[in-house]
């Protein structure tokens, strides 16, 4: 059996809008095997929780966690 990927891929980054908010990083989620992703919907979240998330699915999830932010190099 072919283990289950997730990708997450950044579709946009924003400045806050309101002085004292954080900026925001919208992504876009797809599970499924290699040949097979499937959209499974649109988180929004501030930097810092983007960032949170991320090393949290890393450390639980290893190489099945792909990151795709063409926003960084």
């Amino acid at each position: 059996m072919t283990e289950r990927q997730f990708h997450l891929n950044v579709i946009g980054r924003y400045p806050a809008r309101l002085k004292g908010n954080d900026p925001a990083v919208t992504v876009n989620l797809l599970v499924g095997t290699e040949g097979h992703l499937v959209y499974s919907g649109t988180l929004t979240l501030t930097e810092a929780e983007w960032e949170e998330l991320v090393d949290a699915l890393r450390t639980g999830l290893g190489d099945r966690l792909v990151v795709k932010d063409r926003g960084k190099p």
